[in-house]
């Protein structure tokens, strides 16, 4: 008997699958628990159309959910399985500290399914994880560390002046991001990566996070991603495919620094003031030995290093950009430095505590960090003990709910004229505090923030009582994002906050 031709075979699999993907489209459109949310078709057919506009389009979504938003009302669903809501008064209940709030597990596909406390799913384990670190992100360890931050900024404002002297010209992100990188890995390991040393600043992680973040909206969709660059020898990824070489070489490099403090090899924090935090994990913290494995904590290093350097970097970058740009914000900021008595040299006047007493140094900060976004995509919570409610809207048990920091930091019925850099905002509406969501909020808020925060007030109280900055050929588009990748970027050609240093008048 003659066997069946393989074109014979192919085509009754080729029906049944056709037939599988056309019973799963009528069930999503019709029978689905969210098919009755407002939104595009498409969206609810398939999570390629998510892919569209954050792969393809490079980073696009987070805007085109706000645009959709305006099309279909406040909540929609937003793929097969999510909804999005769009409505500022609601950020509390979704993002509230009491209850469970899971994490939706797709998200953690971003980075491969790391074991850091950001991509935890589970409620419990979450909090376990993050129990153990919320001691080294307190108020009282972060003002321990202050004369930390304070050196760091000493240093990149010798550099400056350096700079100054030359009549250079100077890209501003990089070194905000150097001094940020600085501050968390000395933090973090008791080693600064010194950054700050490198010659202009070259030496920096911006190409490595950019290759992670970029990498990570792809794997999204697969998120077999990773786990294969994590399987593959470092030369086989250089030679193949270097762009992709930081993706694998941070986390890898991270870890090592891990096992180092676990054999002994790195003492530093012997020898300085103040914790360091992964000492601190592995010495005291009162975590199950699996948590404490180098893979683990090496996933948990890259979380706090890439989360450490990126927003605070960038929220230094648009608060130069803006200050620079308006003679009256820089002047109105250096009248209250004057009066304050901060001349940006001693440790007293420089401390984080008193500087947050400034009310217009508090509103460039918050100005900084509000057009800054922090996380620019959104970020889905599932209730797994109680349905949600929104409007007249019941929103079924474990379903990904999500809100977007960057649409309630932009929204115009709360910042009028969001785009606009207006430190005097904060201090007329004390109110506002409510709407600040960059960190987000409730049980999964930023570790960081804190931290951020100090090195916000320290640094442009420094910097501001020191120097000013011309602006070289930018503009506002340097500075306001054009991709999405869960961190803004600008548009990909920009050149930087360019400035020229100069003395700040006395």
């Amino acid at each position: 008997m003659e066997p069946p031709s393989p074109l014979r075979l192919a085509v009754p699999a080729c029906l049944a699958f056709l037939a599988y993907v056309l019973c799963l489209y009528v069930y999503r459109l019709f029978f689905h628990p969210l098919a009755r949310f407002p939104g595009p078709k498409l969206a609810a057919l398939s999570n390629w159309y998510e892919f569209y506009h954050e792969v393809v389009l490079q980073g696009k979504f987070t805007a085109h959910v706000k645009e959709l938003h305006k099309q279909y009302g406040p909540i929609i669903r937003i793929t097969p399985s999510e909804l999005h809501i769009d409505d500022p008064e609601y950020y509390d209940q979704l993002y509230a500290r009491a209850g469970r709030r899971d994490k939706y597990s797709y998200f953690s596909g971003r980075f491969g399914y790391a074991s850091d406390s950001f991509s935890t799913v589970h409620h419990d384990l979450h909090r376990l994880r993050r129990k153990a670190l919320s001691p080294m992100f307190s108020a009282k360890r972060i003002s321990e560390f202050q004369p930390v931050i304070r050196e760091k900024v000493d240093k990149l404002c010798q550099k400056f002046t350096e700079y100054q002297k030359d009549g250079k010209v100077l890209a501003l992100n990089r070194p905000w991001m150097a001094l940020t990188t600085d501050i968390i890995t000395e933090y973090a390991f008791a080693r600064a990566y010194d950054q700050l040393d490198s010659p202009d600043f070259q030496d920096t992680l911006h190409e490595a996070l950019v290759a992670i973040y970029t990498t990570g909206q792809f794997a999204l969709h697969f998120p077999i991603v990773f786990p294969i660059l994590d399987m593959l020898p470092d030369w086989f990824v250089l030679r193949a495919q270097p762009v992709l070489q930081p993706v694998v070489g941070l986390r890898k490099d991270l870890a090592r620094k891990v096992d180092e403090i676990r054999r002994g090899i790195n003492d530093g924090h012997k020898a300085v003031a103040h914790p360091t935090i992964f000492h601190e994990l592995l010495l005291n913290a009162d975590l199950p030995e699996p948590e404490k494995s180098n893979a683990r904590l090496g996933d948990e290093a890259q979380l706090i290093v890439a989360a450490g350097l990126i927003t605070t970097s960038w929220a230094l970058t648009v608060a130069s950009y803006h200050i620079a740009a308006d003679r009256r914000v820089y002047l109105a900021l250096r009248a209250e430095l004057a009066a304050a008595g901060v001349t940006g040299a001693g440790a007293e006047e420089r401390d984080w505590h008193k500087l947050e007493a400034l009310p217009y140094l508090g509103g460039c900060v918050r100005e900084a960090i509000r057009l800054a976004h922090g996380v620019s995509t959104r970020s889905p919570r599932l209730a797994p003990e109680t349905e949600l409610r929104y409007a007249d809207w019941v929103i079924p048990r474990n379903t990904p709910v999500s809100m977007t920091n960057a649409h309630v930091l932009m929204n115009d019925a709360i910042f009028p004229e969001p785009r606009t850099f207006r430190p005097e905002r904060w201090v007329d509406d004390p109110a506002l505090e409510r709407f600040f969501v960059p960190f987000s909020k409730g049980s999964r808020q930023c570790l960081g923030l804190l931290l951020a925060q100090a090195e916000l007030y320290v640094t442009i109280a420094t910097v501001y009582s020191r120097f000013e900055f011309e602006l070289v050929d930018t503009d506002v588009s340097d500075v306001e994002m054009k991709h999405a990748y869960l961190v803004p970027y600008p548009k990909w050609d920009s050149k930087g906050v360019q400035v020229k240093i100069k003395s700040a008048p006395q």
